[in-house]
This record gives structure tokens, C-alpha cells and sequence, in this order.
């Protein structure tokens, strides 16, 4: 049995060589680069923020865990207007990407209890008209009710629908988990003055209150409209000066916006205690109140006269210092201008004081004492803010107890930091420590399954996301790498093949070797060789005397071939020489072989990261 003539060594050799070639390694090193700047980034990131990493409460205890985040700020048609398409697609595509990306990753690893949102969760949402309303700027009177509905569908597409994947419930927050998004921006409203009434209610009618009270992990969260409130002594930009209490008619239109806000706040201490309340009724089963509080007085001084077979037990008295009260707004308040942020701010060492279209960097002092006033500065243990984009940690120095305020960096990449991030926040204030650690011990002993409470019921921890700017930049590093490595192999194709196309030339004998000879046709070498020349000379005149093709020729075949041997011009000497005079060619040039070598490094790794994109 004869074996395969077209499955040989040489036939592997070529494989191989194919296979293990520069192009395929740089695709391999490619497909490494990938999965590192699309998947182990996103991953390494949240890792490094996992809680039992960073916390440091005792072993007994069960904390209850916060993500804040800050000035999402969607990308719009109004955050780069002068970018021309296709570069404001791509923006706005690879923003959302990043975004959607580090959010569900830290949904699926952290799993917190409670999500809350800081504000501007869009960049251009104040200037989206209403029906009763449109931009005050002229180039985007177009957009109205429709486009900030698809702007309103892409946010919760992005944020909230991924939050009923996985558990709804947890250990801590056995009631369910919870994400408010109903902090407002100046970007998502205005700011002061600049609100328009139409776009207020619009976000509070999609949104849920702007000011509200939460008991979460046994803190009460006060989300405060500070955009809002600054209408009551905003700064004017031109002057410097504030324009409260001036009795103008500017002054008077805004107290539409600022007065919903400053009653809140009066009566923030009666909301927090029936907050408190209500939470130690459904979370400890503490004796509840029914709705007796609801009722008219004269009803209630019945109610209180009446005979009760089964009367309630008294309420423990709960202070609304037990449960430590932590504000959320999106504007800092007040501070120095030269205040340092600490060493985690990536520009500057301070947020400047300045106010401009729209925004004004921090509070004005009045509006900053009026919301601590109003909160009782010693029951405020932490406020968290937004606004700046960038990170700031100081202890304010203007109130009584050295308030602690941490504002919090953007989530996303494209709001001028290279390190976007959230903030992570651990809360344990087992304020019912008889319904959590019940005494196991004697009725008489009051240290048995006791435990002491924390002095500090906060801790908190910066959690940096993916450099994404640092991500392209290693993908041009890459690119530039595989261009500088093919280059060189280019020039390097082909040295050498000269030398040994000539060596071929003169090792080659001019006309054919007869091979599988009969004996019995054998002529003498000298016969032979004469019978040689004489064919080669007929076919040297015959191309000399007008090209005559080998079929019209006279002369006839040797002898020594056989009618199944092949006769074309590559076995004879002339054609064959022909095409050995200019082997050049018959090669690639230089920019055709660098070409092909980048399509073949190119084509697999454009590929493989649409299919990254795609599934990521």
C-alpha cells in the first residue's frame, strides 16, 4: 500500500509554521491585553473593596452596608455639543459601557443593602423641555417630553432594572433591599433661581420625594433638595452679592422653589422621630402605636377614656440620638476656600468657591447653618455630597462637634477625573440590643449576651473604579507595539532569497533528467547527448523565427521519454529560464507582505473584542 503523497512532514512543517508564526503571537498577547483592560479590571476593582476587607467591627456584629453614588451624569447631547459624530456616538456608547460595567459589578460582588444616588444622575436633564416648559437656551429648545423619556428609560435600564436580579431581601435588611434615586442635581434640575417649576415636578413625579427621612441600619438618612434651597440666598455671579430678603420680584418667584424645601427642614425633627418610630415597630416588634396619632384630638380623648381588655404596653422611650442622623446633599456645604481635601483628591487640594450658569460650587454660609440648625448638629454624625466630581474629606470647623463630610467622586470617566469611584459606607448601631443578642444568662446578670455599643456607628471606604482613559491608553501602547514588530519583520522578509534563487540557476541543469529510463530504448550517451542537442537547437530556432509554438514545431520527441511524461515549458530549459531571469516578480512587496501581516493580526482581534463588548 502506498502511502499519502499529500499528507508528508513537509505538509506539517507548513502547518506548524503557520500556526506558530509572529502574527499568531501577537494575537495571543492581544487577546491578554483585552481581557484585561474588558474583564479582569472591572473585577480586580470591586474585589479590592469586598467589606470583610476593610471593615473593622467585632465579630458579633451584623453591619449594614451602603453604596453611594455620585453624578452618574449620563452623557447627552449637552455635555460635549460641539463634538462631531461619530465622536459623540462613541462617547456616549463607551461611557454607558463603563458605567453599566462597574455597576453590576458591584451589585453581583457587594450586594448592598441600600444603594443611594447623590444627584445629577443626568448631564442635560434641566434643559429637556416639558409641555409647559423649554430649555433657555436656544439650541436645545428642540428637545422636549420625548427625548427626556428616553433619557429617563436608558438611566433605568442602566441602574435600577438590574436591581431585581439576585436577592431581594438580606441578612440586614430582611424587609428588603433599597435604592433612592430621588436626590436631585443642578444638572438635573437647575440650580436656585434657575429651576423651572414644570422640570421640578416632572423628576419629583418619576423620581419619589426630593426631601425625605429613611431609617437605614439604624441611622436616619435625611435626603435634603439643596439645589433648591439655594434659592433663598443664592450668590449672583456678577455682583458677588446675595439676593435674600431683598423683597424683589427675582426674590419672589423663587420662594416658590426654596420655601417646600425650608419647611421641610422646620419639621424635620417631627418627621425623624416618627420615622424612628415606625421602624422600631416593624423592625424590633416594639409595641406599636396603631394610628392612633392619625386621629382627630377629640377622637383620640375618647379613644384614651375608653376601657381596653387587652391594654397596650408602654413604648420604650427612644431618643432620636440613638439613631444618628447622616445627610445626603448634592451641593457641599460651606467651607474655606484654601480647606484641604486630603490625599485622595486628584485635582487641586481643595474645592474652589466659585458660582457661575447654573451652579455654585458649595453652600452659602446661611444655607449651611440653616440645615445644621435645623438637623441639631450634635445628632449628625456624617454628611456625604456630590457636585465636585472629585473627592473631598474634611471636619467642618464652622459647627458644634466638628462635623465629618465626605463629598463623593463621580461614578463615571468622563466627568474630568482619571480614577472615577463610589463610596462604600458600613453602619452598626444595634440600638435593640435585647431583640438582637438576647440574654441567655441569668435573669440578674445584665452583662450576660449584652453587647457594648460602638462609639463610632459609621465607617467608610473609597472604592476606586477602572481607569478607563489608562485602559486606551494600553491599547495604544499595544497597537503601536504590533505596527513597530510587523514593520521590522518586514523588512527583514526576503533577505537572503536572492543569493539562493541564483544558487538554484546554476545548480540546475539547463535541460531535463530522464528518469524511469527502459532499458531496452537505452541509447548510447553519445547518441543521446547529439539527439540532445539537436532538440534544443530546433527549439532556439523556433523561437528566433517567430515564437512557434512546440506543437507546430518539426522536430519530435526524445526517444527517452514516454508518452505519459510531462512536457510543458517548465521542464525545458528556455521557459524555465524565462522565469528565473526575474524572479522579483513573483514576491510581495514590501507593503503588500506588511498588509497582509495586518490583516492577520487584525481580523482575529477585532473579532474577539466585538464579542467582549457584546457579552460584557
Amino acid at each position: 500500500m502506498k502511502p499519502n503523497p499529500g499528507i508528508n512532514s513537509s505538509t506539517f512543517a507548513g502547518i506548524k509554521h503557520r500556526i506558530w508564526s509572529l502574527p499568531t503571537a501577537l494575537v495571543l498577547l492581544w487577546v491578554v491585553v483585552l481581557l484585561w483592560g474588558e474583564r479582569f479590571t472591572y473585577g480586580n476593582s470591586v474585589k479590592r473593596c469586598l467589606w470583610q476587607q476593610w471593615e473593622s467591627w467585632p465579630t458579633h456584629a451584623q453591619p449594614h452596608h451602603v453604596l453611594l453614588v455620585a453624578d452618574p451624569q449620563l452623557v447627552d447631547p449637552h455635555t460635549y455639543p460641539d463634538r462631531p459624530w461619530p465622536l459623540s456616538d462613541l462617547t456616549v456608547a463607551y461611557t454607558d459601557r463603563y458605567l453599566r460595567r462597574s455597576y453590576r459589578h458591584l451589585q453581583d460582588k457587594l450586594r448592598p443593602d441600600a444603594t443611594l444616588f447623590l444627584g445629577d444622575l443626568f448631564d442635560g436633564g434641566r434643559e429637556w423641555g416639558t409641555v409647559d416648559s423649554s430649555s433657555p437656551e436656544e439650541r436645545y429648545k428642540k428637545y422636549g417630553t420625548s427625548f427626556w423619556m428616553k433619557e429617563y428609560m436608558r438611566f433605568s435600564d442602566m441602574f435600577l432594572r438590574s436591581w431585581y436580579k439576585g436577592r431581594l431581601a438580606s441578612r440586614a435588611e430582611p424587609e428588603g433591599r433599597r435604592i433612592l434615586a430621588s436626590l436631585p442635581g443642578n444638572h438635573d434640575l437647575g440650580f436656585a433661581a434657575g429651576i423651572q417649576q414644570p422640570v421640578k415636578e416632572r423628576f419629583d413625579a418619576y423620581f419619589g420625594p426630593m426631601n425625605r427621612i429613611d431609617i437605614i441600619g439604624n441611622h436616619s438618612f435625611v435626603h435634603l433638595d439643596t439645589v433648591s434651597l439655594s434659592a433663598m440666598d443664592q450668590i449672583d455671579p456678577e455682583t458677588g452679592s446675595s439676593g435674600a430678603g431683598d423683597g424683589s420680584a427675582a426674590a419672589t418667584a423663587s420662594s416658590k422653589i426654596w420655601t417646600p424645601v425650608e419647611e421641610f427642614l422646620q419639621n424635620a425633627k417631627n418627621t425623624r422621630d416618627k420615622a424612628i418610630r415606625h421602624a422600631c415597630e416593624t423592625r424590633f416588634n416594639w409595641p406599636a402605636s396603631g394610628h392612633r396619632d392619625l386621629l382627630d384630638p377629640n377622637v383620640r380623648s375618647a379613644a384614651d377614656t375608653s376601657e381596653d381588655p387587652n391594654p397596650r404596653q408602654p413604648r420604650p422611650k427612644v431618643s432620636s440620638s440613638q439613631f444618628p442622623t447622616i445627610l445626603l446633599s448634592h451641593v457641599p456645604l460651606f467651607r474655606s476656600g484654601t480647606t484641604s481635601c486630603g490625599p485622595n483628591r486628584e485635582r487641586g487640594t481643595s474645592i474652589p468657591l466659585s458660582a457661575g450658569y447654573q451652579y455654585q460650587n458649595v453652600l452659602t454660609p446661611l444655607i449651611s447653618q440653616d440645615i445644621v440648625k435645623h438637623l441639631t448638629a450634635e445628632e449628625i454624625t456624617m454628611i456625604y455630597s456630590g457636585d465636585d466630581h472629585d473627592y473631598c474629606e474634611i471636619e467642618h470647623s464652622e459647627f458644634t462637634g466638628r462635623i465629618r463630610e465626605i463629598t463623593v467622586k463621580s461614578m463615571s470617566w468622563a466627568m474630568g477625573i482619571r480614577l472615577p469611584a463610589v463610596q462604600l459606607v458600613s453602619l452598626w448601631n444595634p440600638v435593640a440590643q435585647d431583640a438582637v443578642f438576647p440574654n441567655s444568662g441569668d435573669d440578674n446578670d445584665d452583662t450576660t449576651g449584652r453587647q457594648a455599643t460602638p462609639r463610632d456607628t459609621v465607617q467608610n471606604h473609597l472604592c476606586l473604579l477602572p481607569d478607563q482613559l489608562g485602559v486606551f491608553i494600553r491599547y495604544a501602547q499595544m497597537l503601536g507595539l504590533t505596527v513597530l514588530v510587523l514593520m521590522v519583520r518586514t523588512l527583514l522578509h526576503g533577505r537572503g532569497r536572492g543569493a539562493t534563487a541564483q544558487s538554484d540557476q546554476k545548480s540546475e541543469p539547463l535541460l531535463p533528467i530522464a528518469r524511469d529510463v527502459d532499458p531496452a530504448g537505452v541509447q548510447s550517451c553519445s547518441s543521446v547527448r547529439k539527439d540532445d542537442e539537436n532538440v534544443a537547437t530546433r527549439k532556439m530556432g523556433s523561437y528566433a523565427h517567430g515564437g512557434r509554438s512546440r506543437s507546430s514545431s518539426p522536430w519530435k520527441k526524445p526517444r527517452f521519454m514516454k508518452d505519459g511524461d510531462d512536457d510543458d515549458e517548465d521542464d525545458w530549459g528556455m521557459p524555465q529560464s524565462k522565469r528565473r531571469l526575474r524572479p522579483h516578480l513573483n514576491r510581495p512587496g514590501k507593503l503588500r507582505f506588511f498588509g497582509k501581516s495586518m490583516r492577520q493580526v487584525a481580523w482575529p482581534v477585532i473579532l474577539f473584542y466585538i464579542w467582549l463588548i457584546w457579552t460584557g
